[in-house]
């Protein structure tokens, strides 16, 4: 059975036909989707039946008199409250059973087929009016007219030629072009070569290939980020990402019958209303499941690993406490790239549905009526011969103080923070009573001294309820304050000397911001100092702010800048944090805001349980920056065992837990502008001022987010060959997949995991297996690993009377936020980040 557009989608076509959503018809709210239009027989009558006793009761039905899957599919959200989006989505029911096929068709037809210019007018005046009508809701488009809007944006020549080359000198500072270029022969995609491929679009431009801004913006964003295959390097330039991006109208779940059985693609909101019915998606577009969606995810990913990428593409419960249903349906990069007018799904059952594709219509669209105005609203940069602003400090307002109720979708909580980044479980079911859960969603918390204190509060009340096993979960976990990674790691083993070495790339940039800054630091005393002295000394480029890989101080510049070289390129020697700086550490204005523990006054903690047999790392897959950073210690430092779920349902094996990005701190393009600039203002050198004056802030204009990576992670079994870690393939101890239980409650999976680690329950793949201990630590062989330092560079007083000056500020850093508490640092991204970066992600 065929299920075509026009019976199946009523609520999307009403929008490219009429251009309008009325708040009380149907908008699009897809909260009822599985009842609308299932394959399941019977269910379409059911849900008519439904909708028409809801109606009749003039939209007054209580949340608790609703079926559960109604209740559940409907929670409120941005769109509305359970019965608006009820009401909604039950009129789009009623609109597919009054309109005919024949005639929705050939409405959705006609207004498909107008004119480029007409359809940028048709999606201004469908936000005008959605906004008019719904101020809080997000407006929606079909895709096709959307697509032919941006299709008739004009191509401005020049100042595409600027864009592109004033972008080179910032994708210098990416740390490892060259071993993108020439992977490994085991890592999980082919090389590709990023300035060839900027080199090819530039020409492009030049010879007048593209038709419109769009293609040749889409074109650079398929073809120099998206093979990076990187969360670190990213662009999303103004007219790709500004006013539009995608959406298709289903999310998936991936589901294991038992657990161990290889998972099966199925519709979520099936799955969620009557998981025993709900059959089995097996083409998509005519092409199989799992190939189309492969080759959806592959081409944007910022994942390193293909089952991790793979991953991404389905709603879990992670995903879902941060209102998230997974990159198919929207979010990460993927939306940025056109999925076409529809989406044809075809089931195990037989049923094909064919659903119309929608654009989510962004910002101020006042004025827009065809492709030139498009450009000039949503490009405003554009033009050379406007001086691009500066770059200033986002004003991002202070998170409120509301108290915490939980996360979404997860059991009520031990404990949480107030913006349920962190939160702690303990599990009650027979058998479980000695299990512990840490939830990390993130590293990037509104209050790093908060997610400090909760996890730390947690862990005494573990031990206080005799809790012996902890199951620490960092599913979705995209990484943030590099330090926040390394103090939860020695919260769990304090006893235990981490190990984080990284390099540099010594691109012509950053050599000309390091000869500057080392050079005036020279004599550098921290009490007498200026503001701006000070924000030379206190960072990478000055030779004797951080130790090298042995944990001892530089000592010269030739020492930490040789340069080293690896495929051909150049490279800083190996260097780590020092964490007994109290500039990066307690200090609040220059640091993180606390001692990292097992450092300063943090020095005499205990283990809170006990040996790495006790403890497991769960993963989805997404585990990314500073989240690869805390992995990288409980693994090779600790030894703690890592449990990966899903995966490729082709991969019969074990796949990695970690498949995020694993370089250790990113930067903006206007962290990169900030320090050279800096340099600049303090040298007379002119050949450092001539490279110092390729940075520009026209890149910075053009893009609504633009970032890099720029220090590599290297393993100890690297040092020799530098081969970054982005590279190194990890396997998990264990594969498991989900079962549809564990999509409704996430205390199944933290179940199944204890059973896996502490039980000796199977894995569907490898194993958990504490009959050979693992090393607990390096540092126990001195030979193999230094001993833990003591002796602070320099005594700094963590609380000054006289003014502190603050570092210099910059603009649309990776995460920026303010501290939520008085005792919390000020933004420290530029200095202290390491998050993926996938575009607010759902």
């Amino acid at each position: 059975m065929r299920v075509t557009v026009a019976q199946s989608s009523a609520a999307v076509l009403a929008l490219a036909a009429s251009g309008v959503a009325a708040a009380t018809a149907c908008n699009a709210d897809n909260c009822l989707r599985a009842m609308r239009a299932s394959q399941v027989p019977g269910r379409l009558e059911d849900s008519r039946a439904f909708c028409s006793s809801f109606t009749a009761a003039s939209a007054s039905a209580s949340a608790a008199a609703m079926p559960t899957f109604v209740a559940e599919g409907c929670q409120p959200n941005q769109v509305g409250d359970t019965n608006f989006r009820v009401s909604s989505a039950c009129a789009c029911i009623a609109a597919a059973t009054a309109t005919s096929s024949a005639s929705v068709s050939a409405t959705a037809s006609a207004t498909a087929s107008a004119s480029p210019t007409a359809a940028c007018a048709a999606v201004s005046a469908a936000w005008a009016s959605q906004v008019a009508a719904a101020p809080s809701a997000t407006p929606t488009v079909a895709a096709k007219v959307a697509y032919a809007c941006l299709n008739s944006v004009p191509v401005a020549k020049e100042a595409a030629l600027k864009f592109i080359d004033e972008l080179a000198p910032y994708l210098e500072w990416q740390s490892d072009t060259d071993w993108k270029k020439d992977p490994p022969a085991s890592y999980f995609y082919p090389g590709y070569d990023m300035w060839a491929e900027l080199a090819s679009v530039r020409a492009g431009v030049v010879a007048d290939k593209y038709k419109s801004e769009y293609a040749w913006q889409a074109d650079m964003y398929l073809r120099v980020f998206g093979p990076a295959h990187d969360g670190h390097l990213y662009l999303y330039s103004d007219v790709l990402t500004n006013g539009l991006e995608w959406a298709r109208p289903f999310a998936l779940v991936s589901v294991s019958e038992d657990g161990m059985a290889t998972p099966e693609i199925k519709v979520y909101e099936d799955v969620m209303s009557s998981p025993e019915t709900a059959s089995t998606l097996t083409k998509i577009n005519g092409k199989d499941a799992v190939a189309y969606l492969e080759d959806a995810i592959f081409a944007v990913s910022g994942n390193q690993d293909k089952d991790s990428a793979y991953n991404s593409l389905f709603y879990e419960k992670a995903f879902a406490a941060s209102k998230g249903t997974g990159y198919f349906k929207q979010g990460g990069r993927t939306r940025f790239v056109y999925p076409g007018e529809t989406t044809t799904f075809g089931f195990a059952n037989g049923t094909e549905r064919e659903l119309a594709n929608s654009a989510l219509v962004k910002g101020n669209w006042t004025g827009v009526v065809d492709g030139a105005s498009f450009f000039k609203k949503f490009a405003p940069n554009a033009d050379p011969a406007v001086a691009a602003p500066a770059p200033a400090t986002p004003s991002t307002p202070a998170p409120g103080a509301a108290t915490p109720t939980g996360v979404p979708g997860y059991p009520k909580p031990v404990i949480v923070s107030s913006d349920a980044v962190v939160s702690g479980y303990f599990l009650d079911q027979p058998g479980f009573e000695d299990v512990a859960v840490l939830s990390m969603l993130s590293f990037s918390p509104a209050s790093p001294v908060e997610f400090q204190t909760v996890v730390q509060e947690f862990f005494d009340k573990a031990v206080a309820a005799g809790k012996k096993k902890l199951v620490v979960d960092v599913q979705v976990n995209g990484g943030g304050y590099i330090f926040q990674g390394y103090d939860t790691f020695r919260q769990i083993f304090p006893d235990i000397e981490q190990e984080g070495t990284g390099h540099w790339r010594y691109s012509p940039g950053f050599e000309a911001v390091s000869k500057v800054f080392s050079k005036n630091c020279e004599g550098y005393d921290p009490y007498t100092a200026p503001d701006e002295l000070i924000q030379q000394c206190e960072g990478v480029y000055n030779w004797g702010y951080d130790y090298d890989r042995d944990n001892k101080n530089f000592t010269s510049f030739k020492d930490k800048f040789p340069p080293a070289e690896f495929k051909n390129d150049k490279y800083t020697e190996l260097i780590q944090w020092n964490f007994d700086n109290p500039l990066d550490t307690v200090n609040s204005t220059y640091g993180i805001g606390y001692d990292i523990t097992g450092y300063g006054a943090r020095k005499n903690f205990t283990r809170p349980f006990g040996g790495p047999e006790n403890i497991v790392v769960l993963f989805d897959g997404y585990c990314a920056s500073t989240c690869t950073l805390f992995s990288q210690f409980m693994k090779h430092d600790a030894g703690v065992q890592f449990i990966a779920m899903g995966g490729r349902p082709s991969v019969q094996g074990p796949i990695q837990g970690v498949g995020g990005v694993k370089g250790s701190q990113s930067y903006s393009f206007s962290n990169v502008y900030t320090y050279t600039q800096l340099a600049k203002k303090h040298t007379t050198d002119a050949a450092l001022v001539k490279e110092l004056d390729r940075f520009t802030t026209y890149p910075i204009s053009r893009a609504s987010n633009a970032g890099v990576n720029v220090k590599n992670e290297i393993l100890r079994q690297n040092w020799d060959d530098g081969t970054p870690a982005q590279f190194v393939a990890e396997y998990a101890d264990c594969r498991l997949f989900w079962k549809a239980d564990m999509h409704k409650d996430i205390t199944n999976l933290w179940t199944a995991a204890a059973v896996a680690a502490f039980k000796g329950g199977k894995c569907a793949f490898g194993a958990i297996d504490h009959s050979a201990k693992k090393a607990a630590t390096r540092s126990e062989s001195e030979s193999e690993r230094p001993a833990m330092f003591s002796k602070p560079r320099f005594t700094l007083p963590t609380h000054n009377k006289a003014p502190v000056p603050l570092r210099v500020p910059v603009a649309q850093s990776v995460v920026r936020r303010q501290a939520a508490e008085e005792k919390a640092p000020a933004d420290k991204s530029w200095v202290f980040m390491a998050n993926q970066h996938m575009v607010a992600d759902n």
